[in-house]
């Protein structure tokens, strides 16, 4: 388990957040943690390193309407036990107000009775269906489940492969999901076809059996449910069977390490003629992005050390929406989790220059406000916006089915911001 404070790190590392504390002291700190899988599952750990940096520039400007941030973080390792531990020692013994960044393979499930019995609000990547289900958590990501429903609508209206294998984790929690995603999207697309693979997501595991059994069933497009490494272990694999088709993975897989390890291999035909490259949708902005936001972001994280990336960029973005919240609400008490909760649910909608549709957390009985993905390519050695869209646009979700999130089923009449249709600017 690791439990660091930003005070701590100040003193363990740069000199930058050595004055953090003192710019802004004169009120009580404003105490938040983040629970995360760091080992014994996806490596998420830059997603702390993210939110530590925001946080650590924040504080530098002087905090929240004068209140230094002071942050925690624990490690899961994934499991529901580790989960349920982390969220009790952080409110009941160290005052935590709020979880930010929070990146679990476990919490969502394991920690909802516990946040809304405490009243206290989450904001994070969400990785299970249940993270965008409940009351007091808000992701800030797109998700595996729409981002699979983004990815296939680029898919199956651009690429237009004839025959896809869905390679997708084995876990328990996610592949139930996955299959009735894949059930109800055949029936809305009858033309669309899926053979489902399986396999361990883990760094150990070889790809090789996944890979072979993709160009037995004869497809020419192969989906992925990975992270970035894995996904290049696939792509090598596939190159060694003689399995030539194109590639497309989640935003997880969105890294600057892969067009590199990849070289030519990525390109268009770099698997053979029929093979159109490596896609991925990416759930927040392209990195070379010229908003604002995301320069401020990109330039704050080298200044920090850290590795801007998808899952950096996930902690800084929950950082951010919970300090633009409480911007919203200078009267409200934010040194407890009521008065931190409320200033949440009153949130009003705020352009975070990262996402397809605004971000806000606002009340309601589930949160999924990131409602598109941007689809990038790997070409020249680097990603680069999709044939079909320009930079700032995005492909939206156009419809989802009623079992995925209950009570928001579609833009229209839903609790959630209506979708831009494919290729709006956001």
């Amino acid at each position: 388990m690791i439990v660091r404070t930003l005070k701590a790190l100040a003193l363990a590392s740069t000199a930058l957040t050595l004055p953090v504390m003192a710019l802004a002291q004169d009120m009580a700190p404003i105490v938040v943690a983040q629970i995360t899988t760091i080992s014994g599952g996806f490596p998420f750990g830059d997603v702390v390193a993210g939110s530590q940096s925001y946080f650590n520039m924040v504080n530098a400007a002087g905090g929240i309407n004068g209140h230094p941030v002071e942050f925690l973080a624990g490690d899961d390792k994934g499991q529901a036990s580790e989960a349920a531990q982390l969220a009790r020692k952080f409110v009941l013994q160290d005052g935590v107000v709020a979880f930010i960044g929070n990146t679990s393979l476990a919490d969502c499930d394991t920690n909802r009775a516990f946040y809304e019995a405490q009243g206290v609000g989450v904001i994070g990547g969400g990785t299970q269906t249940s993270c965008f289900n409940q009351p007091n958590w808000m992701p800030v990501n797109t998700g595996p489940y729409l981002g699979h429903l983004a990815n296939w609508e680029y898919l199956f209206n651009v690429i237009k492969p004839t025959s896809v294998c869905a390679i997708e984790q084995n876990d328990a929690t996610s592949q139930p999901t996955y299959e009735a995603m894949f059930e109800w999207y055949a029936t809305q697309n009858p033309d669309a076809t899926f053979t489902m693979i399986t396999y361990t997501n883990d760094a150990s595991q070889n790809p090789t059996p996944a890979v072979t059994a993709a160009m037995q069933a004869g497809c020419d497009a192969v989906t992925l449910s990975t992270v970035a490494p894995n996904a290049v272990a696939f792509m090598r694999a596939a190159e060694a069977v003689g399995l030539d088709a194109t590639f497309m993975s989640l935003g997880s897989v969105y890294d600057a390490s892969v067009p590199e390890a990849l070289g030519p291999l990525g390109e268009p035909g770099g698997l053979g003629p029929v093979s159109q490259g490596f896609f991925v949708g990416a759930e927040l902005a392209l990195l070379e992005s010229p908003a604002p936001q995301v320069q401020e972001m990109v330039a704050q994280l080298a200044t920090d050390g850290v590795a801007a990336n998808f899952w950096s960029q996930i902690g800084w973005l929950s950082a951010k929406v919970f300090v633009e919240a409480l911007r919203q609400s200078p009267d409200a008490d934010l040194t407890t989790s009521a008065g931190v909760l409320a200033a949440l649910q009153a949130m009003q909608p705020v352009d975070s220059g990262f996402a397809a549709t605004p971000m806000v957390f606002g009340p309601g009985d589930g949160h999924a406000p990131n409602q598109g993905v941007q689809m990038l390519m790997i070409k020249d050695g680097a990603w680069t916006i999709a044939p079909g869209q320009n930079a700032g646009e995005y492909t939206a979700i156009p419809v989802m089915p009623d079992f995925l999130y209950p009570g928001q089923a579609g833009p229209a009449g839903s609790t959630r911001p209506a979708l831009p249709k494919e290729g709006d600017a956001r």
